[in-house]
């Protein structure tokens, strides 16, 4: 059979090599369309499922929360490990698939049972929290958000990265998330003074119950006038420090008590988790994580893309320093592996046969 193929190539020289540009062509075209990446994703399904109640132990949450969930969990397909550990007020079940499964699949799996648990849930719990589909080897970009002295202040930054970067990146296609770290997250902090309660006479409940509803919006129906139909809306909603201080606490004998005069309402920085630093001093950190399964380099050059329009959206003193680096240096360094792997033996084989035309064929 080989012989005949031999024997009709080389009477069709033509047509031959008409084929073999032909299918070269063709397998060029298909190797840029491969799904490219720097490391390869070597890890198994894994999901966690973390619910919080701060009022249980370890051992209530063990029993009440954990047993029940993994006993929900237990029942999936190709499920390889199921383990919990329980601190206080916290408890985190942590589920791993065979690495044949599919991702999407599994978590499709995973979300339908946690839904079914959450229903028997001890009350005071909040709602189960599932890990999204991305990983430590899915972090493929990072960059800072730094600024010249005098400019802007590090909750600024952390306000920049919010609800401005945040939210341009993850149009990207391919972006899963954007982990944020450093800086000062911004609150609307109301700090009691149980003195000053206790001399007007307010109850906790009563503040807690102003302090929800002095953030609401509420429908009023509509108004018809003739042929036309207005629509009525009382906005609640907070926009300064100043509206959350003149929040009607009680009355008392026709006289309000505000939300100022029981406590002392300012805009002021969260607890902190966690830092950036860098040398000249903090920062505000960002770090892009792609989807399972995207294209590394695909995903890297919308980033890119993304990042060079905020950048010129900034204020004035604003730097983003990018990190994309990482993966440009991780294709080169392939490229200069896959070139050393080929010249490597040609030298060789060049050098102990004494022969170019012998290594060139061999080595190939």
């Amino acid at each position: 059979m080989i012989e005949k193929i031999l024997n009709s190539s080389f009477a069709r020289p033509g047509l031959t090599l008409t084929l073999v540009l032909a299918g070269t062509a063709l397998g060029a075209m298909w190797l840029q369309e491969l799904r490219r990446d720097v490391f390869p994703d070597l890890a198994a399904p894994v999901f966690n499922i973390i619910v919080q109640n701060p009022a249980m132990g370890p051992e209530e949450l063990e029993t009440s929360i954990a047993i029940p969930m993994e006993a929900a969990l237990a029942g999936l397909p190709d499920v390889k490990r199921i383990r919990s550990n329980s601190q206080l007020g916290v408890t985190q079940v942590t589920i791993e698939f065979q690495p044949e499964a599919d991702y999407y699949r599994s978590r499709q799996f995973v979300a339908e049972r946690v839904g079914q648990a959450g229903n028997q849930l001890p009350p005071g719990t909040d709602a189960p929290l599932i890990s999204s589909l991305t990983g430590r080897l899915n972090e493929i970009f990072e960059f800072t958000l730094e600024a010249e002295p005098g400019t802007a202040d590090l909750m600024s930054l952390r306000d920049l990265a919010e609800f401005d970067v945040r939210n341009r990146l993850l149009a990207v296609p391919g972006v899963a998330a954007v982990e944020r770290l450093g800086g000062y997250l911004r609150q609307f902090q109301v700090q009691l003074d149980p003195e000053r309660m206790s001399a007007r006479r307010v109850s906790l409940s009563e503040v807690m119950h102003a302090v929800e509803g002095a953030n609401l919006n509420a429908s009023g129906g509509f108004i018809v006038q003739g042929s036309m139909e207005w629509t009525v809306r009382a906005v609640g909603r907070v926009k300064t420090v100043d509206d959350l201080r003149s929040t009607v606490v009680a009355v008392h004998s026709t006289t309000p008590v505000t939300l100022g005069d029981v406590a002392e309402i300012r805009e002021a920085p969260a607890v902190r988790r966690g830092i950036a630093h860098r040398l000249r001093g903090e920062v505000v950190s960002c770090r892009i994580v792609k989807q399972f399964g995207a294209d590394t380099v695909q995903v890297a050059q919308g980033i890119r893309k993304a990042v060079d329009d905020i950048q010129k959206s900034l204020p004035k003193g604003v730097q983003l320093k990018n990190r994309l680096r990482p993966v440009r240096s991780g294709r080169q360094r392939a490229r200069e592996s896959a070139a050393r792997s080929f010249s490597a033996p040609s030298w060789s084989l060049a050098f102990f046969s004494f022969s170019w035309v012998t290594s060139a064929r061999l080595s190939s």
